[in-house]
């Protein structure tokens, strides 16, 4: 019997058909739904929500999704079985070429190679997976690029020397012997005073003109880097992949490699980052994320320096160097990469990227983590730029490469919390007609105690239906076969997916994935069930507080019996922030600071309406980030041109390592004339040419977009809502 419309089913098309301004055409701000190739992609969306709810998921876990308990995620991939995101281990790929579908690409030579074949790889992969991709160590897989880029340029001008000033024939043969012997003998970018002497004897040039080839071969590494880094960028925002002019949806992470060839290429990464594209435009992708460690790129003693001397010590580590130059004297801070932290801030300043994950945070740490283990990065939590975090693993070692979420499934905060206090305030309205209390405060504490326990029952009933559901859907996802991912498989990137035959499930080989329970409206249902928020109250706040860390051991009991890695994910809603509110007004009416907007707060955020100090929202919400594991963020909300006091930026960094948090972003209005190119704050029209139109880039959940146009109507009410957080 085939799929019948319904009529539901068929307005929804005709809107898609008739190319209308509305929440499922709006559905992912980064695609676009109105181009062919969109409209394509969101028929087949639509028609898979309604062949996976009707056909391959149980009545129960169906109608809790039809009824706003839970949220399914992406549910229109449910049917491919794939799995949501990937973190990268790349230096297999580069070291020794990967397979795509038409053939073989062979060892890159470069560092401009590295970074084209790095979005290749980003934009392939994409369209096996439902969700990002990410490389969790930008910076030390494309070190290696940076180095065999000036070996081939310090090769080249040697060889041109010798043959003008010593009148030596260029073999092939003389060619092939220097390169062999420049690859065995120099092994960095900065060579050292005995590498210079062997290679002044093989090629019998003085150490003097050595000296002046080292440093316009340093030059010319420097300029290639910048050039691979800015075709990146563009790349990554131009490049598209699956349906609806989509660009991938792609992070990086980066800023402990030490090495002078990963510290080259972030130094260029941010100044492309920071100059922006063709036209001076900030680049949406990719989410950028500075991994913040202690006494690797932080100390107090380099924080105290900075902010005695910010404006002066930032000009200095912005300024070009060449390590070749003799007599430079640079700023000497204690830990080895506190300067590319000052670049991080500026950038940030003026791109909203890079956001901070914190590698100290109690949860973030890696017992086996050494400071000089040149592959350190395997020890490094890394996350997808939306806050998806991948590390703990039963099945496996501690790590975020090779590895991904599986799939995640939300709670309805509000809704439970709405018919808590519905069911509570009956009961407690019959036990007062029963004279049941001897004063109002009497009453006032057995209802609160009762509205906590009855809540939180509802939440770990709940919590317990999306775990057995995400289990439902794991087990479906296990009987994909291993050819259905052929680039993951072909070049294991998915590890263990490389072990399989081609007509193999993929079975066991994905049990290093995680399956998340996510949570929506912290901060309305504790309106619902208080009338107050936890950014305010202190009831409220340990009511949720308590809430998730139970639902953080109903997590920890299916881990335990599945031996799966289930946590519990601060959910990234973007459209489900406004189907859960529509549903819930629906159903029980308008309600004060629950359903009288049209969103839901995300996961445990203060409520975007509530005036509270950057440092106070920074410290009421690290807490959660523990209980979270699944992923998280923390982001506050700056008021003013950010670049005028970016030493507030570095302030704001150490005070979310301090607290605890686990990753967090700064937001700040980020406008542009589209016209002239001024960039500033804009309010109605360009202050310098009149022109209307504006681009005004916004952080959505995690990631950014470039035109409040495409954001349905409910994200686009909360960012209208969001308060600016004062100092």
């Amino acid at each position: 019997m085939g799929l019948e419309l319904t009529p539901n089913l068929n307005k929804t098309i005709e809107k898609i058909i008739n190319v209308e301004k509305n929440d499922t055409n709006n559905e992912n701000a980064n695609m676009s739904s109105m181009t062919p190739a969109g409209q394509m992609m969101k028929f087949a969306s639509e028609v898979s929500k309604v062949y996976a709810l009707e056909n391959l998921i149980s009545e129960k876990f169906r109608k809790a999704h039809e009824d706003g308990i839970i949220h399914i995620h992406d549910l229109d991939f449910y049917p491919s079985k794939t799995t949501t995101c990937l973190q990268y281990d790349l230096e297999d790929m580069f070291e020794k070429g990967f397979v795509t579908k038409h053939g073989y690409i062979r060892e890159a030579q470069s560092i401009l190679t590295y970074a084209t074949l790095a979005t290749i790889i980003f934009q392939t992969n994409q369209n096996e997976q439902h969700g990002g991709q990410a490389i969790p160590a930008f910076d030390f897989y494309m070190a290696k690029g940076v180095l065999k880029s000036f070996r081939q340029y310090l090769k080249n001008r040697i060889l041109n020397f010798v043959e003008i000033k010593n009148d030596v024939e260029i073999t092939e043969k003389y060619e092939k012997d220097a390169k062999a012997f420049l690859k065995k003998t120099v092994d960095s970018i900065k060579t050292t005073e005995e590498e210079n002497g062997k290679i002044s004897k093989y090629f019998s040039i003085s150490k003097n003109d050595l000296k002046k080839l080292l440093k316009s071969s340093y030059k010319d590494t420097k300029k290639e880097t910048y050039q691979a880094m800015e075709g990146f960028l563009h790349n990554l925002n131009t490049m598209h992949s699956r349906g609806g002019n989509q660009v991938v949806f792609s992070s990086i992470n980066y800023g402990t490699d030490t090495s002078y060839e990963g510290r080259m290429v972030i130094k260029e990464l941010l100044r492309a980052t920071s100059k922006g594209l063709g036209k001076g435009e900030t680049p949406i992708f990719p989410i950028q994320i500075f991994k913040v460690k202690e006494g690797l790129n932080f100390s107090e003693n380099d924080y105290n320096l900075a902010r005695s001397n910010f404006e002066n010590l930032l000009e200095s580590v912005k300024s070009d160097e060449n390590i070749y130059d003799e007599g430079k004297k640079n700023v000497k801070f204690e830990t080895p990469n506190f300067d590319l932290l000052l670049l991080a801030c500026e950038t940030t300043s003026r791109r909203l990227f890079p956001n901070f994950v914190f590698l100290d945070a109690e949860f973030n740490r890696h017992e086996k983590w050494d400071m000089n283990d040149p592959k350190k990065y395997r020890y490094e939590i890394a996350t997808m730029g939306c806050r998806t975090r991948v590390f703990e693993n039963v099945n496996g070692e501690k790590t975020s490469l090779g590895r991904g979420n599986l799939s995640f499934t939300s709670i309805n905060f509000p809704r439970l919390a709405i018919e808590t206090r519905k069911d509570v305030e009956e009961k407690i309205l019959a036990m007062e007609k029963e004279n049941k209390f001897s004063s109002e405060k009497e009453k006032i504490d057995k209802k609160n105690e009762m509205l906590v326990k009855e809540f939180q029952e509802k939440v770990l009933d709940a919590s317990r239906l999306a775990g057995e559901q995400l289990l439902e859907r794991f087990k479906f996802q296990k009987t994909a076969l291993a050819k259905q991912f052929p680039f993951m498989k072909g070049n294991n990137l998915w590890k263990g997916l490389g072990d399989k035959k081609e007509n193999d499930e993929v079975g066991e080989a994905i049990n290093s994935g995680t399956l998340a329970i996510g949570f929506v409206g912290g901060a309305n249902a504790m309106y619902a069930l208080f009338d107050v928020e936890h950014g305010t109250n202190e009831l409220a706040y340990k009511t949720l507080y308590d809430t998730i860390e139970k639902m953080e051991k109903v997590a920890d009991e299916f881990k335990n019996k599945y031996h799966l890695n289930y946590s519990v994910l601060a959910s990234p809603a973007e459209s489900l922030a406004g189907r859960f509110l529509r549903m819930d007004r629906e159903k029980f009416g308008v309600i004060k600071n629950v359903t009288d907007r049209d969103y839901y707060v995300n996961s445990f955020h203060i409520d975007v309406k509530k005036e509270i100090s950057i440092f106070d929202k920074i410290r009421k919400e690290a807490p959660f980030h523990k209980l979270t594991k699944g992923g998280h963020i923390t982001y506050v909300e700056l008021d003013g041109e950010a670049r005028k006091n970016i030493s507030v930026i570095l302030k704001i960094v150490k005070v979310m390592k301090d607290s605890g948090i686990g990753y967090g972003s700064i937001n700040h209005p980020v406008d542009r004339c589209k016209d002239c190119g001024t960039e500033a704050i804009i309010y109605d029209s360009c202050p310098v040419c009149g022109s209307h139109n504006i681009s005004r880039i916004r952080r959505i959940t995690g990631y950014l977009t470039g035109d409040l146009e495409s954001w349905n109507s409910a994200k686009k009410a909360e960012e209208m809502d969001r308060v600016k957080h004062g100092i």
